[in-house]
């Protein structure tokens, strides 16, 4: 896997209404700490029967156009768009409609997927982010439309999935390195971020 494959920017995440006010930076509060680490990490499961071994197959294969592994990360949200998803997810739900669709779990577990069979070390992480103000009504209704739990959706902050790959780190849904705490995504401003089991770090703990 190369760095520079893996800079370009692929935003196939949904039109999203934003306001021109930008998110404020307040830190991130115990409460939104507290809901945010309470959401499970997202993992697609098995049946344990033909159905999910037939499905994983389809998807990871679907990927295996494109040679190199970062290409590969690149394509998660070109081939599964970005949607509400209601969890617990399989691999044959997943496969079944013709247009894939997943939320930034999916595509957080897709990436894993890709990386671990390419011999690339990484760790799961979880990112708050501070969205624009007006994104969060459109998520909400969205994501009821759709009969998906909306517990990731805070009125001040949002929580979302990425990975830590060789000491940077990687938005599976936007396809693209964020610097960390600080950046700021399509989504708004990252609050705060850390990987699986570790501590939360701020914007400006640097």
């Amino acid at each position: 896997m190369t760095g520079e494959r893996m800079t370009g920017e692929r935003r196939h995440r949904p039109e999203q209404p934003l306001s021109e006010r930008p998110p404020n930076g307040s830190p991130l509060s115990d409460q939104d700490r507290q809901r945010i680490d309470s959401i499970g990490l997202s993992r697609i499961s098995h049946h344990g029967d033909l159905c999910c071994a037939e499905a994983r197959y389809l998807v990871l294969r679907r990927f295996e156009r494109w040679a190199d592994t970062g290409d590969r990360l690149a394509a998660v949200p070109l081939l599964v768009r970005w949607a509400p998803t209601r969890w617990p997810l399989t691999w044959c739900r997943l496969a079944e409609p013709d247009d894939w669709a997943g939320d930034c779990g999916v595509h957080a577990d897709l990436a894993g997927e890709l990386l671990t069979p390419a011999g690339v070390a990484y760790a799961r992480g979880r990112a708050a982010i501070e969205p624009y103000p007006r994104a969060v009504p459109h998520w909400r209704a969205t994501w009821s439309a759709s009969d998906a739990d909306d517990t990731w959706i805070g009125d001040e902050v949002v929580h979302h999935e990425v990975l830590r790959i060789g000491g940077r780190w990687w938005d599976p849904t936007e396809a693209r390195w964020f610097t960390g705490a600080g950046a700021h995504l399509l989504a708004g401003r990252v609050a705060a971020v850390r990987t699986e089991g570790a501590d939360w770090s701020p914007a400006g703990a640097d």
